[in-house]
């Protein structure tokens, strides 16, 4: 699905329905969408009131939960629509509109967090871009802090290829997806893999 930042807009009203189905249908793109919330949700949830950035947080699923278990929030989105409707819920929280391909938020220059999440969004960059993206975050981290990114990712190239024609249709050809061994070259023992169903993955990077 191609969507500019006023498709989003009018799509957040149905974007939760739509990963719903999809998920309940264990289809891609979301199969194993609820498994990489919930092992984002255990690792953030294990530190006491951690300082958390969600980088495209959009309907804010994962950012209400992180803030129902006591994380302090802040957090982007490039569509209008969803930073307004999630500031409505979470009013403690930091949120603003931003879009990835501006780069590093200015706002976040000398901001340090103990996590920085961002779930299915990066995909809408090149690899290199949401390479780029990661080792940014690294340098954002609090000591001991984690880079957690949840997508549509895959082991390998072949597993890429074989989920595509199996899709037909449905793939989204506008969606750039990280495999394992792109990553691994660039990360080595930074990197920690979670596969959490044939399409989805939970990349979790230390900054050591």
């Amino acid at each position: 699905m191609v969507l500019d930042k006023e498709g989003f807009n009018r799509w957040a009203a149905q974007y939760d329905q739509t990963v719903a189905q999809t998920q309940a249908d264990s289809q891609y793109p979301f199969a194993g969408y609820d498994a990489v919330l919930q092992a984002i949700e255990t690792i953030v949830a294990a530190k006491p009131q951690p300082e958390v950035l969600d980088a495209g947080f959009g309907t804010g699923v994962l950012t209400r939960r992180l803030a129902g278990r006591g994380a302090r929030i802040t957090g982007f989105d490039f569509a209008l629509a969803m930073v307004e409707t999630v500031r409505c819920q979470l009013p403690q929280a930091e949120l603003f509109v931003h879009d990835f391909n501006d780069g590093w938020p200015a706002v976040l220059a000398e901001k340090q967090f103990d996590f920085i999440v961002s779930t299915y969004a990066l995909h809408h960059l090149s690899v290199a871009g949401q390479i780029a993206w990661i080792q940014k975050m690294l340098s954002h981290l609090k000591p001991g802090g984690r880079v957690l990114i949840g997508d549509v990712a895959f082991d390998n190239a072949a597993a890429l290829h074989a989920c595509r024609d199996q899709a037909g249709e449905r793939w989204d050809t506008e969606e750039i997806y990280l495999t394992r061994e792109q990553l691994e070259p660039v990360f080595a023992q930074q990197l920690q893999w979670q596969r959490c169903s044939f399409c989805a993955a939970l990349m979790s990077f230390g900054a050591d």
